[in-house]
C-alpha cells in the first residue's frame, strides 16, 4: 500500500465521515474505490471518444458479419 496526502474541503470531509459512519465503512476503503471508479470512468470516456472519431461501419457491414 502506499500512502497520499491531500486536502479536501471540510465538508466533503464530513459528508465523507457521515457516510462511513452510517454504512460501516471505512473512509480509506470508500476513498480507494472512489479513486478508482474514477479511473475506470476516465477510460470508458476515452474510449468512447476514440470511437467516435470513427472509422465507421456501414450498416451494411454489420448486418453482414452477424
Amino acid at each position: 500500500m502506499a500512502t497520499i496526502t491531500h486536502r479536501i474541503d471540510e465538508e466533503l470531509k464530513a459528508l465523507l465521515d457521515r457516510y462511513c459512519e452510517e454504512h460501516g465503512l471505512k473512509a480509506q476503503a470508500v476513498v480507494q474505490e472512489a479513486i478508482a471508479q474514477w479511473l475506470e470512468d476516465a477510460e470508458d470516456l476515452a474510449l468512447i471518444e476514440e470511437r467516435r472519431r470513427g472509422p465507421w461501419i456501414s450498416w451494411a457491414e454489420v448486418r453482414d458479419d452477424v
